[in-house]
């Protein structure tokens, strides 16, 4: 595996890293890493970077990249939105792949904002055959109310503290410090990538699956316990039962792990995950560009 920095395009270029794989194949989709919220190609505890590294050790192209105005990339002047812009600066990216190396499919990846860049992207862009996803648009379903509340009302734990509470300051012994808790180590050294996200009704989203499964195109879809949203197993699945995802589809939950994926063991295991999907993904018959 080779890593080489890139610029694409003129006269404020986009800057990348591509990973390389030892047996380079055209005929094999490249993966593109997007950024998630303000966050640099290296990716949030360098996800993006482990992410591209382990892709091309399964022989595929990685590039992760900035877009413009993110991490290493200048800022272009345009009059575009942000969602333009990104759909905009990732076909460029696709069109610089498919000039310089001959490939015409390609993986999408991103978490959060950048799973809603991939989703965008992939509506309009044919050359998109699989995206994987991280933490993407979910809502709530009929189950949603039961399985959230129960547990909770059923929580004695909960309830102690609760009384507790309740207790101290009726009794005037306390419970209503104003003194803030010391920051922890999270807090202190992490990145967490800001992102304001608009979220589409449900009926747009399932439209644009059902456009996307409808072309061919294979998603592997991964939640983790940062997504407030989707709480059970099933639930993507329950929030597009019109959608006939068939065999396109894959759902893996974490409910143990947070939103940017710190814990490394967890990380280690997504990772591997992802590279082993578009690694059997990619030698399957594609849909046309």
């Amino acid at each position: 595996m080779r890593e080489r920095a890139l610029q694409i395009g003129k006269p404020t270029p986009l800057v990348g890293v591509m990973s390389e794989p030892e047996q380079f194949d055209p005929a094999l989709p490249a993966i593109l890493i997007l950024n998630s919220g303000v966050m640099h190609h290296v990716g949030t505890c360098r996800l993006s970077v482990n992410i591209g590294r382990a892709v091309a050790a399964a022989g595929l192209l990685a590039v992760r990249f900035d877009y413009s105005g993110l991490g290493d990339s200048e800022s272009r002047r345009g009059g575009m939105s942000s969602e333009e812009t990104t759909i905009a600066e990732t076909q460029e990216v696709m069109d610089y792949i498919q000039k310089t190396r001959g490939t015409s499919h390609f993986f999408l990846y991103g978490l959060c904002s950048g799973a809603d860049a991939s989703y965008f992207t992939g509506l309009i862009d044919k050359r998109v055959v699989g995206m994987i996803k991280i933490d993407p648009y979910c809502y709530e379903t009929w189950q949603y109310p039961i399985r959230y509340y129960v547990p909770l009302l059923l929580n004695m734990e909960r309830w102690k503290a609760f009384l507790s509470k309740k207790i101290k300051r009726l009794s005037g012994s306390g419970g209503d410090s104003k003194t803030p808790a010391a920051p922890g180590l999270d807090e202190q050294y992490l990145e967490v990538p800001k992102y304001s996200r608009r979220v589409p009704p449900r009926e747009e989203v399932t439209l644009g699956l059902r456009a996307l499964v409808d072309r061919g195109v294979h998603l592997f879809v991964i939640f983790t316990g940062g997504a407030p949203e989707y709480i059970y197993t099933g639930q993507y699945r329950d929030s597009f039962r019109s959608v006939k995802f068939r065999d396109l589809l894959r759902v893996d939950y974490y409910p143990e792990v947070n939103h940017i994926i710190t814990n490394l063991d967890y990380q280690q295991r997504i990772v591997a995950a992802i590279a082993a999907w578009v690694a059997s993904i990619a030698t399957q018959k594609l849909p046309a560009a």
